[in-house]
């Protein structure tokens, strides 16, 4: 290289950020993050490689960043930890075998402890294929991350072509997810893409509380972000684990139904086989586990890769040549030839997201369940479904007919489990509806169950997010809860939710109830008189984080507010239950105006 790049690679030097699980907090891997590029003359990261790609020095240039990256990290990395390193696509035509090994020469870091995180911010050179790219790169052992996954426009098509080992979700779909449902939704369907495709995933640029819960809710595997940690030089400062992930995993699981989770009893804790083991070694295996028709295959970190099915190796084995053949392909493309990828939860995973996983990938034969990321069972695709008929009866009994909302079992689950938990802020709520007896007598009982039903759909609508509920107490009652940092937070959709049914709900009467704004209606004296059309009246109980609550006596504070909120203005009344002195503080807000008749 030219003196100039010599003296570009002695300014620049590398930072390093912390991946970490979502299940336990600890850390998984760490991110190398170039700096030093302004002293040494550049706009910004990007101008660095742009700059040696036009001077024709990028092919020497990365390989001496990336023995730079080694080097820092293998002089301080914690036991196991994987090194993620960014590699500039236009350098995979150049990309060679003895040249991949010789940035490794020296250190102790075994090529499958580093993970080459790729995009789609470069097109390659022509003359190779990102399939042969990435052959390159495997062949020598190292793993393949797409970074920014959902930034550009041939995401969909990267992640097909590349068969990554790991999905890093771009910042843009988690900024913001805490507040906006639509983000909250849309990342949770990335992640259940990358599981039934058997990859685990990485929420990058996780900032804030509110956007950890979404991305755990969700179902990420690992995070990274300023609220974890913030890039640095070295090890100073990061500990061997950060106890916020695990808790938000914690509190996921405790809002889940006692029963929706895979019942352990279910899972089959087949013994895997490592991906290097030959093709002789697999079928004895499926010799001597009489009834084996799945084997799961794992890494050497004892990560699940894949799984190997016995149909697969029936026709060679009952083959007079089969053996023979076998060695054959053993010997060109390896046992991968028979490898197929398989759908891949979290042990704690719900049922629900199994069954959406297996569905979309139902000749795999089963679902891959992993804890640490690490391979912890075989759920069959019998065990699974046979769990999921009882759940759905255990289900049908409680849910209302007319709704198709949990009813009141379920809402006394989670009451329970809500009211324990302290570490977050968490938000009751009682809906009532306002006049309702009145339109039931002028339209009619099949117009009124198609307001229930409507309110029903406003409220799954408005609390979307994975960590919300909602349930049908029963009539025109309904609970809803969610967790929240704030007051504000917690009346947002409460109030969004009174003030979209008030709206909707008038559809339902002629113009010229409309008009005026009010009916004649029998009141509960039997007076005649006039009556406001239809709309709900809340009941608000907040608990703020650190407090605890006793389930029974909420019961008692939704009774007070129910009254106090039909005689307030703005028909919402709330408690906030505070953290350290417990005391309950009263207040009312106005949500929207109600005609006066």
């Amino acid at each position: 290289m030219t003196e100039i790049w010599e003296t570009a690679l002695s300014r620049l030097r590398f930072a390093f950020q912390p991946i970490v699980l979502a299940s336990t907090g600890q850390a998984y891997g760490y991110e190398a993050l170039l700096r030093g590029w302004k002293e040494a003359g550049f706009y910004n990261i990007e101008s660095v490689f742009d700059s040696a790609f036009l001077d024709n020095a990028l092919v020497e240039f990365d390989r001496r960043l990336r023995v730079k990256a080694i080097a820092d990290f293998s002089a301080w990395a914690p036991a196991g930890t994987k090194l993620f390193y960014n590699l500039d696509n236009r350098i995979f035509a150049y990309l060679d075998r003895a040249e991949v090994d010789e940035a490794s020469e020296g250190f102790d870091l075994p090529a499958s402890r580093t993970i080459l995180e790729i995009s789609e911010r470069h097109e390659l050179d022509g003359s190779i294929s990102f399939e042969q790219a990435i052959s390159r790169c495997r062949a020598r052992g190292y793993r393949i991350a797409i970074d920014d996954f959902g930034s550009g426009y041939a995401g969909l098509k990267l992640l097909r072509i590349s068969e990554p080992d790991i999905v890093k979700i771009d910042r843009h779909f988690v900024a913001g997810s805490g507040s906006d449902p639509r983000k909250a939704a849309f990342l949770e369907k990335i992640v259940g893409m990358a599981h039934l495709m058997g990859v685990p995933v990485v929420a990058e640029g996780v900032e804030i509380e509110s956007e950890l819960g979404v991305c755990v809710e969700a179902g990420c595997d690992m995070i990274q972000g300023f609220l974890i940690a913030r890039p640095q030089v070295g090890q100073e400062g990061f500990g061997a684990s950060f106890p916020s992930v695990s808790k938000s995993r914690a509190e996921a699981r405790r809002l889940r139904s006692r029963g929706s989770s895979v019942p352990s009893s279910r899972v089959k804790p087949v013994e895997p086989v490592l991906g290097s083991s030959g093709f002789l070694q697999v079928l004895g295996r499926f010799r001597k586990d009489v009834g084996l028709d799945i084997l799961p295959v794992v890494n050497p970190s004892y990560e699940p890769v894949g799984v190997y099915l016995e149909r697969d190796f029936r026709q060679y084995v009952y083959s007079p040549f089969g053996i023979a053949l076998l060695e054959h392909l053993e010997s060109g493309k390896g046992s991968s030839s028979f490898l197929r990828k398989a759908p891949m939860i979290a042990y704690d995973a719900s049922l629900a997201r199994a069954l959406e996983v297996f569905n979309a990938d139902p000749a795999s034969g089963s679902v891959i369940l992993t804890r640490d990321s690490r391979y912890a069972g075989l759920l069959p695709a019998a065990e699974l479904l046979s769990t999921l008929a009882e759940r759905e009866l255990s289900e049908a009994r409680d849910q209302n007919p007319l709704t198709r909302l949990p009813g009141n079992l379920r809402i006394a689950e989670v009451i329970a489990d809500a009211s324990a938990e302290t570490s977050r802020g968490r938000a009751f709520a009682y809906f009532d509806f306002d006049d309702f007896k009145p339109f039931n007598d002028r339209y009619g009982f099949r117009l009124g169950d198609r307001v229930i039903q409507l309110f029903a759909d406003i409220l799954r609508s408005t609390f979307s997010r994975p960590s919300s509920f909602v349930g049908h107490v029963g009539g025109d009652d309904f609970f809803s809860f969610g967790y929240a940092s704030s007051l504000e937070e917690a009346l947002a959709p409460v109030t969004e939710a009174a003030d979209r049914f008030r709206r909707e709900a008038a559809s339902f009467y002629s113009a010229k109830d409309r008009e005026r704004g009010w009916i004649l209606g029998t009141n509960r004296d039997g007076e005649e008189k006039r009556m406001p059309l239809i709309g709900v009246s809340a009941a608000l109980v907040f608990a703020l984080e650190g407090s605890s609550l006793d389930p029974e006596a909420l019961s008692d504070l939704f009774a007070g507010l129910k009254k106090e909120a039909k005689l307030s203005i703005g028909r919402v009344a709330y408690r906030m239950i505070e953290a350290s002195a417990k005391a309950l503080f009263d207040a009312s807000i106005a949500v929207g105006t109600p005609v006066e008749p």
